[in-house]
């Protein structure tokens, strides 16, 4: 079992939850359930490559949630009947089965986003969910109504510490932003397909490790016609990358993106995975 999958994903989403609340750390879970330290830290920094199922069900077990394996996913349940809680459970379930599922689920999917819509207020920035998630740095894109190929606006917030993680000087992320920005609102065909040419989208990225919808406008575009169809209002959604830094070494990290349909526009929130 790999890091990557569903449920480790949403076993280290629950540990970052408690200890930004600081209800545990990991001294804590550790003790509680025998799981190394370093284990966890393994975990948190996206260089465990081996997980056993019954540590990640032990941790869970410790943060007062249990989990379940259904033909739909992993269902996350709470040992109380809190309200909050629940619903929270059930959206933080929710975005983890969407980074997971096959093309031929998304619409069931996406019928399950609208009734849980029908119960609760509406997705938005104003949820706690969203505000909480951590981040080193934040993006701001307004699509082209109707291509989603190209971008009318783009805003990198923190770009300089963007490029500083992968490893370059102040007058480098200088270049280098410039040149991403005018690759990001170029239009599709006027940019080369070649992702790890720095010269032409302004850093490396390793397409083998990154989910393929980050890279290609096609699979954006693809999920915004579906939402659009199925009335969906907002959404959001985990996505994996690994950008290559200037000494060659990878960079894992996790975006975290919120879909709006009816203004055509998202925000990313990038958090690096580091060995500190």
């Amino acid at each position: 079992m790999t890091l990557y999958n569903s449920k480790a994903k949403l076993v280290v989403a629950m540990i970052q939850d408690r200890m930004q609340q600081n209800d545990y750390n990991i001294s804590d879970i550790s003790r509680k359930t025998g799981v190394t330290r370093s284990q966890i830290h393994n975990w948190l920094n996206g260089s465990a490559t081996n997980i056993r199922e019954s540590s990640l069900n032990k941790v869970a077990e410790s943060l007062n949630y249990t989990l379940h394996t259904t033909n739909q996913g992993i269902t996350l349940q709470t040992k109380n009947n809190n309200q909050e809680d629940n619903e929270e459970n059930m959206l933080l379930e929710l975005q983890t089965q969407i980074a997971e599922l096959q093309k031929d689920k998304i619409r069931y999917l996406e019928e399950k986003i609208i009734a849980l819509e029908k119960n609760k207020n509406k997705i938005t920035k104003s949820m706690p969910l969203w505000n909480d998630i951590e981040y080193d740095v934040q993006t701001k894109l307004v699509y082209k109504k109707g291509r989603y190929d190209k971008f009318e606006k783009y805003e990198m917030v923190f770009y300089q510490d963007f490029f500083k993680r992968l490893g370059y000087n102040k007058e480098e992320a200088e270049k280098y932003w410039k040149i991403h920005h005018k690759y990001m609102t170029s239009d599709v065909h006027e940019r080369a397909t070649n992702y790890k040419a720095i010269e032409t989208m302004g850093f490396l990225i390793n397409p083998d490790k990154t989910d393929k919808s980050i890279t290609d406008p096609n699979e954006t575009q693809k999920h915004f016609e579906m939402a659009i169809k199925h009335n969906i209002v907002n959404q959001l959604q985990i996505y994996n990358a690994c950008y290559v830094k200037k000494d060659g070494s990878e960079l894992l990290a996790v975006l975290s993106v919120l879909f709006d349909f009816v203004n055509h526009q998202s925000e990313s929130k990038i958090k690096f995975f580091t060995n500190n």
